[in-house]
C-alpha cells in the first residue's frame, strides 16, 4: 500500500522496538490519500456544538474525508446529509445558521429538512426527471455530551458506544457538560503533517522543556502526570500544582482557582482532541484535519461554564494559544525533519510516550491491510 513491502507484522514489530512510522507515512501524497478513505471515510468525525442545533432549522456544516458534510435539526430530530446538491454537485448550505429550507444557491434546487428534493427549477419538461429520486445522500449523525459528530459508515457502531466512556472521565474533573455553553471558534493551519501534530498533542515529556507557562500551572512530572489508553480514545490527566494556588512558585498565566482541580486531555480517534484546564469550568474540541500530505487544518471550540467572566476567557484563550504557538514551533520542525527523510525512523521512549506508540498502532492497523 505504500510502494514498499510494509505488513502489519513488520510494522508492529518495529514500533514495539521503539521504531516509529517510516518518514515517508508523513510526506507521502498516496498514504494521505489512503487516510481519507481507510481512517475519515470509516470513522466518527467531530463536527460542531449542540448548543448551535437547539430549534428546528438549525443547521450546521463541515467535512469527513474531505466530503462537506451538513446537520439540521429537524422535525424529527437531527438528521446528517451529504452537503453536495444532486445536480451539479455544489455545496448547499455554509456555515451555519437557520433555514427553512436548504437550497442550493447554484441553480435554486430545494430540499426539505428531511433532505428530500421540494423543487428543480425548469425540471417539469426533463423526460423521466422525478423529485423523489434526487434527495441529499444521508450519512450519520449522533451526539456526544455537548458535541456533534458524523459518520460516512453506514455500519459504525454507536458514538456513545465508541466514546461514552470519556464522558465519566470528563465529569470527575469537576466539569458538568450540561452547563458548558459554546463561546467561539477559532481556526488555523501548519505545515506539518496531522499525525504528527497530534503525536505531540499525545505526550507531555517535552512540557516541561517547551511549555512554562503550562508546566507553571499543571504539575508535569513523570510521577505525577498520568496516561490512559482505551480502545478509541486516550487521556492524559495533570495534577493542579498547588504552588499555582498558593502562589509559592512560578506565577501561572492564568486564574486557576476554581471546581475544576485537575487538567484533562482527551484524544478521540481519529482527530478530535478535548482539552480541559484547571480553574474554572472550560474545555476545548479541537478538530486535526489533514489538507494532504504536509498541511493540517483545523479549529477549536471553546466552551465555558455559566458565569464566566469575560476576563477569564481572554486568559483562557491566550494561555491556549500560548501552549499551541510553542507547539507549532515544534511540529513545524520535526515535519522539515521528516521532509528530509534522514533518518527515516524514530526512537521511541515507551515508558515516556505511551499514548504515541498506541496512535501509531490504531493508524497501522487502519491503513495497512486488504482492501
Amino acid at each position: 500500500m505504500t510502494g514498499r513491502s510494509d505488513t502489519v507484522t513488520e510494522l508492529l514489530a518495529n514500533l514495539e522496538r521503539g521504531e516509529s512510522l517510516p518518514a515517508r507515512w508523513y510526506t507521502d501524497p498516496a498514504i494521505a490519500e489512503r487516510e481519507l478513505t481507510r481512517i475519515f471515510r470509516q470513522s466518527w468525525l467531530y463536527v460542531g456544538a449542540l448548543a448551535h442545533l437547539a430549534n428546528p432549522g438549525d443547521y450546521i456544516t463541515g467535512y469527513a474525508g474531505g466530503v462537506p458534510v451538513v446537520v439540521v435539526r429537524g422535525e424529527a430530530g437531527l438528521a446528517g446529509f451529504v452537503n453536495v446538491c444532486r445536480h451539479r454537485r455544489h455545496e448547499v448550505m455554509k456555515g451555519r445558521g437557520n433555514a427553512r429550507m436548504m437550497m442550493c444557491g447554484y441553480h435554486a434546487w430545494t430540499y426539505d429538512l428531511g433532505g428530500q428534493l421540494r423543487r428543480a427549477p425548469r425540471s417539469e419538461g426533463a423526460p423521466g426527471f422525478r423529485l423523489e429520486d434526487f434527495p441529499l445522500l444521508p450519512i450519520r449523525a449522533e451526539t456526544l455530551g455537548p458535541l456533534v459528530f458524523v459518520n460516512l459508515d453506514r455500519e459504525a457502531p454507536p458514538v456513545q458506544s465508541v466514546f461514552g466512556e470519556v464522558l465519566d472521565i470528563i465529569a470527575r474533573s469537576g466539569i458538568v457538560l450540561d452547563d458548558l455553553e459554546p463561546h467561539s471558534r477559532g481556526e488555523g493551519n501548519s505545515p506539518a503533517n496531522w499525525k504528527a501534530m497530534l503525536e505531540n498533542y499525545l505526550e507531555c515529556y517535552h512540557c516541561a522543556v517547551a511549555h512554562p507557562g503550562f508546566s507553571a500551572a499543571i504539575d508535569v512530572r513523570p510521577d505525577q502526570y498520568r496516561y490512559e489508553t482505551h480502545e478509541w480514545f486516550s487521556t492524559q490527566i495533570g495534577p493542579l500544582k498547588q504552588s499555582a494556588l498558593t502562589g509559592r512558585g512560578k506565577v501561572p498565566p492564568y486564574d486557576v482557582s476554581g471546581p475544576v482541580g485537575e487538567a484533562q486531555y482527551h484524544f478521540l480517534w481519529p482527530n478530535l482532541t478535548i482539552s480541559i484546564n484547571p480553574g474554572f469550568p472550560n474545555l476545548s474540541a479541537e478538530l486535526w484535519v489533514p489538507d494532504g500530505p504536509v498541511v493540517t487544518r483545523g479549529f477549536s471550540d471553546r466552551f465555558f461554564g455559566r458565569g464566566a467572566t469575560e476576563a477569564f476567557i481572554r486568559s483562557m484563550i491566550a494561555f491556549n494559544n500560548q501552549v499551541a504557538a510553542e507547539d507549532d514551533l515544534l511540529t513545524d520542525s520535526v515535519q522539515r525533519g521528516l521532509v528530509g527523510g534522514l533518518p527515516d525512523r524514530g526512537r521511541f521512549l515507551p515508558n515516556a510516550e505511551p499514548l504515541v506508540l498506541d496512535f501509531q498502532r490504531k493508524i497501522i492497523r487502519a491503513m495497512v491491510g486488504e482492501d
